[in-house]
């Protein structure tokens, strides 16, 4: 599949079957990430090196000696049974470029081992020519959700996502993410001046490699400032790291001082009686910027509302996005893995919707 050259150190035997099924030449050991860091230590590293952390108490220290005696031109796959986001982070900023909850998959490892490739081929993160600031409204409604979605399918695109949650009394995105935001962006809100590209790549914090978040932590509620004058600012500096920026949360005054700079609103409603009456309320506030209206069914409830009732409610204008009930979902998110919640039929009119979101952005 690729000329790269691919060493897998793995302790179980099933995980080291699917390496040789994905890239038959592949050189497979048994062993941890220990055995990888001495293998390297005595002789040239891979290219490619995908290594077990079962089986080790200490992990992390184990990948920090990995990474002192490897080549910097090796790629680092790492695997465990741990299903873990805040693991996954803490391998992320330690110089792990993936991580692999077992049991491993043929398709996900092909994936992953051609994500590393097109990743190795470009001289640096590409450079955002084309940025879209989303905004999506209708707290309750499944918002969270909606923007988890999309920024995990935007990332399956190639695209560079940056997260915001600007609720800083119960913002909740983090939770739905799995992710523990960075401290400082109550502090960046308040100085126009600091909100430069360096200090908002410190504050985010990654949730997966193409996917970042900013948002307030949840033991800080309340002790953000309503003078916020950095929110342009911290908006434009997004630009410069994303495709698709994806902010939520935001307050009316929040939404006056970025309106501007905003190329979508989505408005998220359940199909209820007051779901609808909720949007229509978002229509008439936004009126005049470009909006979508997606219709999610976030709990299974019975049908009460029609087409004609759509249709009256909404000046005869239908949603431009339907997302159906999907049970498995809960689930999904408490791993903060929502996309895995979605049928590929589910999915395809989430990607075709995200792509005429994205428009220009997605050059």
């Amino acid at each position: 599949m690729t000329e790269a050259e691919l060493t897998a150190f793995l302790n179980d035997a099933a995980s080291r079957r699917v390496i040789k099924d994905a890239e038959p030449a592949a050189k497979v050991r048994p062993g941890t990430v220990r055995h990888a860091a001495r293998a390297c230590r005595e002789g040239r590293s891979s290219d490619i090196l995908i290594v077990d952390l079962d089986g080790e108490q200490n992990p992390i220290s184990h990948i920090a000696s990995l990474l002192e005696v490897c080549r910097p031109e090796s790629v680092i796959l790492a695997t465990g049974s741990e299903n873990n986001v805040t693991l996954a982070n803490d391998l992320y900023r330690g110089g792990i470029f993936l991580y692999l909850p077992k049991p491993l998959d043929t398709v996900n490892l092909r994936s992953a081992i051609r994500e590393v490739i097109a990743v190795s081929e470009e001289q640096d993160r590409p450079q955002i020519q084309a940025s879209r600031v989303v905004l999506v409204h209708g707290k309750g409604m499944g918002v969270n959700t909606v923007t988890a979605l999309l920024a995990y399918l935007a990332a399956d695109m190639g695209r560079y996502v940056s997260c915001v949650d600007l609720d800083a009394d119960f913002g909740s995105l983090s939770l739905a993410l799995d992710t523990q935001p960075e401290r400082g962006l109550a502090q960046l809100l308040q100085d126009p001046d600091a909100a430069d590209a360096l200090a908002v790549e410190r504050l985010q914090v990654q949730v997966s490699n193409r996917i970042a978040l900013l948002a307030h932590p949840v033991d800080l509620a309340g002790q953000a400032s309503f003078e916020q004058h950095g929110l342009d600012s911290l908006i434009k500096a997004l630009t410069s790291h994303a495709h698709l920026i994806l902010a939520c949360g935001a307050s009316m005054y929040q939404l006056a001082a970025i309106r501007h700079l905003v190329t979508n609103h989505l408005i998220v409603f359940e199909p209820t009686p007051a779901g609808v009456s909720i949007a229509v309320r978002w229509l008439r506030i936004l009126e005049g910027a470009t909006s979508s209206l997606i219709m999610n069914h976030a709990r299974s409830l019975p049908k009460v509302l029609g087409e004609d009732h759509l249709r009256n409610a909404f000046a005869e204008r239908l949603p431009d996005l339907e997302i159906p009930y999907m049970r498995n979902m809960a689930g999904a998110m408490a791993l903060g893995e929502p996309e895995r919640a979605l049928t590929r039929r589910e999915r395809e009119p989430l990607t075709r919707f995200l792509r005429s979101l994205l428009g220009g952005g997605a050059s």
